[in-house]
């Protein structure tokens, strides 16, 4: 066993509130076959050995704490009907992920310590193969899916925070990024011109897929800086000039903010590890300022992309990702996981002061020749954001789950809006009540 590294940094803050799970349904053509969705689910998992993992924990000859992995060889949870399972705990055989299924739907939720969107992706990808060829068509194509009896690559399990840095990063003080002065933001958890409902709602916003592509390639933009883009707009919309906006009242030394989304970043390519499974996000904050407010849209969207560009370089990432490993170093000076934990009870408050909103988007799924049996494909995350944005691409859809808590429709509207001036057609298919994986206490091992 040894220690974690990268996973620190989730482990240090989950909590019942916030658990950092996902959750990723696929909609399928027809009713899903249990039988034939466990038989599928098997074969997957003998396909990723380092996703069948317990969390544990080890003590230190001075009783210093710190997280592991324990091989776990308990198959994964496959559960019938939309309720999820309970992670890192009984209810799902001590794994950080379990599966469910009901009608035509299946769904994977898993936590953000384990994996993120893109390795999610590889895995449904290989379920979904693994379940259509039993189900369907037994010569399916596997072109770029992951099966069992593959070569597993060493790079697949490699921790980049385990590897030796470059000469630039090698010294602690040189992961440090200069601290540069950033516009106060419009925090929606305590300036929202809505007041705030007990829980998260998710509201599925559809757009087709071609329709939103022409959109993206008129502009020369990306479809996640465009949504960005949009969703800043909205909230400059209704924060605007006004003090009271919904009934609600904004003292006037708060307002002035300015909308900054959110924006996560996959750190693979800059740390140089493609193939690996962890968890490898970062965040891209774009601000709409006043005087870029005042511009047109497509002057505004190549600022946005030039933003992109500046903070997404791999400089930049690795300097993000070192300096997060420092601090996770340091951490593990304080011995117990409870000091730890309690040492990041900030972090939330902060994100808030940071962004008004969160948008992720892994690109397309990419389902391979299965995909031919879905309909959909749905994400839901949430996190200290009043306002989550997850958008999937998949069966010639884009699908976005706008998770708020907000007791009125005035941030949704005004998003639709932007979506509808943009010359796009939103549908909104379903809202619910955001409902994710909860997490087993795993502090008091």
């Amino acid at each position: 066993m040894e220690r974690l590294h990268i996973e620190r940094f989730y482990l240090n803050r989950l909590d019942e509130e916030y658990p950092m799970t996902v959750r990723i349904t696929l909609r399928l053509r027809d009713a899903v076959d249990e039988g034939m969705l466990g038989e599928a689910l098997e074969a997957t998992r003998q396909r990723y050995p380092y996703l069948c993992v317990r969390l544990g924990v080890v003590r230190d000859d001075d009783l210093s704490e710190h997280y592991v992995y324990e091989d776990n060889p308990k198959p994964w949870v496959l559960s019938a009907g939309r309720q999820p399972v309970r992670l890192f705990g009984d209810e799902a055989s001590g794994h950080l992920l379990a599966f469910a299924w009901w009608d035509d739907c299946v769904a994977l939720d898993f936590s953000h310590v384990l994996i993120d969107g893109d390795a999610a992706y590889r895995l449904l990808r290989t379920l979904l193969y693994e379940y259509c060829r039993r189900r369907y068509d037994e010569s399916l194509s596997r072109e770029g899916v992951w099966v069992a009896g593959d070569t597993i690559s060493a790079e697949e399990y490699t921790d980049p925070a385990t590897l030796p840095r470059s000469e630039k990063f090698a010294e602690p003080s040189a992961a440090q990024q200069p601290q540069t002065q950033r516009p106060r933001v419009v925090n929606l958890s305590t300036e929202a011109v809505s007041p705030i409902a007990e829980r998260k709602e998710t509201v599925l916003i559809r757009l087709s897929e071609d329709q939103m592509m022409e959109r993206v390639r008129a502009f020369g933009a990306t479809p996640a800086t465009l949504l960005a883009l949009l969703l800043t707009r909205a909230i400059a919309r209704l924060h605007a000039d006004s003090t009271t906006t919904g009934n609600v009242t904004i003292d006037s030394a708060t307002t002035g903010g300015t909308p900054t989304v959110c924006v996560a970043a996959n750190l693979r390519r800059a740390l140089g590890v493609p193939l690996a499974h962890h968890s490898m996000v970062g965040g891209l904050f774009l601000p709409l300022s006043a005087e870029l407010a005042e511009k047109g849209i497509a002057e505004q969207v190549q600022a946005f992309r030039q933003m992109v560009a500046a903070q997404a370089s791999d400089e930049q990432l690795q300097t993000y990702f070192w300096q997060t490993q420092e601090r996770m170093d340091r951490m593990e000076q304080l011995p117990t996981l409870r000091a730890r934990y309690e040492a990041f009870a900030p972090v939330n408050t902060l994100m808030c002061q940071m962004a008004s909103c969160m948008l992720s988007y892994v690109g397309k799924a990419r389902l391979g020749a299965a995909e031919r049996y879905v309909r959909e494909m749905v994400a839901e995350a949430d996190s200290a954001y009043m306002l989550v944005l997850e958008v999937s691409a998949a069966a010639g859809l884009f699908t976005i789950s706008f998770s708020h808590r907000f007791a009125t429709d005035a941030y949704l509207d005004a998003f639709l809006d932007q979506l509808r001036a943009l010359g796009l057609s939103p549908e909104v298919a379903d809202r619910h009540p955001l409902h994710l994986a909860p997490i087993a206490d795993y502090r008091s091992k």
